[in-house]
């Protein structure tokens, strides 16, 4: 990476044009959707709107044909899409409109619109769903898991300044950019299902909400990352991922939730670290080197937005633990930086959080459903606890 774009950042002053609110919790539900139908470049880049579901594992495809357009900064030099290495897109200013803006003891974090959108507040086609529906009628079996999927998809700017992220950005800073993931999920689940209830867009898959929140970081264009500007995502969608059925399913069979289980049955010795709250662990059931688990005691709670301060605080602690540690163990490994944070909430989950290192490559073994890890777990905690012990 070039060393202007390590010193860069964005100026307030640069963001005039652009700032549509400083607090996405004064923007009215029907002001939202008309600022995210309105916005000037989205129209470019929407998805097709429908989804497919794969019959044998019930994980849901969305299909979305100019998102293989987005730019990359972070492709090595010398591959076909480094067009727009030495240049940050977002330090220049050259994004969406911001929704959300609060400033940190450095620069400021903001929420905006995704360019790209995987979700996004579609005119439901009448000729889609007629399509649809009359395949389901002529087959001999009906294909299940089909149909139209919307919402919305936003982009968290962790830091204005190009290099801070979770590993390096004080823990006060880190519990304000939480803060601001839980107001914006707090809002889109309070307001959402009213909307969408009375456009009759509540989904065909739901268990006790007819929205689901998606909250996810993906660093490295290994993994999906198309920027190196430290980034989270955020979005609400009409149906029901796969992984958040399987924490509803775990909890309706187990009559506990996953992170309580996990937290009760996972060995002591592959703690890595206790905050209180919450613990950071290594999974007995690891499935690629140095993945790490970030749990909540209090397995009541289902989403951000109803932590309280010091399980909140907890929270951004493992976020920039868990980063600091991939961070520092993917070079001395030989791997190059890619990982992946999903946010596990809703029912059956509790809330809890996996830092997915890509420390492994997917084979056909791993395509079958037997994974083959390349580490002990136990040997991965030990190292882990010994990486943030000098960090």
């Amino acid at each position: 990476m070039s060393k202007d774009i390590m010193t860069a950042r964005i100026e307030r002053n640069q963001l005039t044009h652009l700032l549509q609110s400083e607090d996405i919790e004064d923007v009215p539900f029907d002001e939202l959707v008309r600022l995210f139908r309105e916005e000037e470049g989205l129209s470019d880049y929407l998805p097709e709107g429908i989804y497919a579901t794969d019959p044998r594992t019930g994980e849901k495809v969305i299909f979305h044909s100019t998102r293989a357009n987005r730019p990359h900064d972070n492709k090595p030099v010398g591959t076909m899409a480094d067009q727009n290495q030495g240049s940050c897109p977002i330090c220049q200013g050259t994004t969406t409109g911001i929704l959300d803006l609060k400033p940190l003891s450095e620069g400021f974090t903001f929420i905006n619109k995704n360019l790209f959108p995987a979700f996004y507040p579609l005119e439901v086609e009448a000729d889609i769903e007629a399509e649809i529906e009359a395949k389901n009628k002529t087959s001999k079996t009906r294909r299940k898991g089909t149909g139209n999927i919307f919402g919305f998809h936003f982009l968290q700017w962790t830091s204005s300044y190009h290099e801070r992220d979770w590993h390096n950005i004080p823990l006060t800073d880190a519990t304000l950019v939480m803060k601001r993931l839980a107001a914006l999920e707090k809002k889109l689940l309070a307001e959402a299902p009213v909307y969408l209830g009375d456009l009759g867009k509540t989904g065909a898959d739901q268990h006790d909400n007819p929205v689901y929140i998606l909250i996810t970081k993906n660093y490295g264009h290994l993994v999906g990352g198309s920027l190196s500007h430290g980034h989270q995502q955020i979005a609400l969608s009409n149906v029901m991922p796969k992984r958040m059925g399987d924490n509803a399913r775990f909890f309706e069979e187990n009559g506990q939730t996953f992170s309580h289980y996990l937290l009760h049955i996972n060995p002591t010795e592959l703690i890595i670290k206790d905050y209180g709250p919450a613990v950071l662990l290594t999974p007995y059931f690891m499935r690629r080197p140095y993945d790490m688990i970030l749990a909540l005691k209090n397995s009541s709670p289902q989403f951000l937005h109803q932590l309280n301060e010091s399980e909140l605080e907890a929270v951004a602690q493992g976020w920039r633990d868990a980063i600091r540690a991939i961070l520092d163990i993917m070079p001395s490994i030989g791997r190059e930086l890619a990982y992946n944070v999903v946010t596990h909430n809703g029912p059956g989950a509790g809330i809890y959080f996996e830092f997915l290192p890509y420390t492994q490559e997917t084979g056909g073994f791993e395509l079958l459903g037997l994974t083959i890890c390349q580490a002990n777990p136990k040997e991965v905690a030990r190292h882990t606890r010994e990486v943030l012990s000098i960090l």
